[in-house]
């Protein structure tokens, strides 16, 4: 069995590609090829500090899926998960992935909301957000610990918007 590769790290600043051509992006392109690089039915979409807008990349990931493979795909948004609903959460994403859908789970970092560690370890595999300038080293390595580093793909770095909250945005 061939081991994964190393986690990768890429700087997106896209929103939805503009025009019928704008899915053909290079960046776009890249960034799937290294989501890609483990197979995966659920992928969680995970800030690594406080005011990540983790909908946006999920959304973006989810067409993406839709776009390049073909297959249906699905947001599942638990950033603002309650703990006693964990175990739905979780029979949720088993229960859309057992049908065939390819899943992007978004969470809120783990400091913003705890139910984020469990429910990212139940997929099968995690992005991590990073906000550029941001997000503190410590904080990204907590987060890595929390969900095991070897569920990690690699790490997204979003640019701060205006509002003060990171995000994907327009480029």
């Amino acid at each position: 069995m061939k081991a994964d590769p190393a986690p990768s790290t890429a700087l997106v600043s896209l929103g939805p590609p503009d025009g019928r051509n704008g899915w053909d992006d290079v960046r776009l392109q890249k960034l799937w090829l290294r989501v890609e690089r483990r197979e995966w039915g659920s992928l969680a979409v995970l800030g690594a500090s406080e005011s990540l807008e983790t909908i946006q990349v999920a959304e973006l990931l989810a067409q993406l899926a839709w776009r390049y493979r073909g297959q249906p795909s699905s947001v599942c948004d638990l950033r603002d998960l309650s703990m006693r609903l964990v175990d739905y959460g979780v029979q949720e994403i088993r229960a859309q992935v057992d049908a065939g859908t390819r899943l992007v789970v978004a969470l809120r970092s783990i400091f913003e909301n705890p139910t984020a560690a469990p429910i990212a370890k139940q997929t099968d595999a995690v992005l991590l957000c990073i906000a550029l300038g941001e997000t503190d080293f410590r904080a990204a390595e907590e987060t890595i610990a929390a969900v095991g580093r070897d569920r990690v793909l690699g790490s997204l770095i979003l640019r701060p918007t205006s509002n003060g909250r990171s995000s994907v945005k327009g480029g």
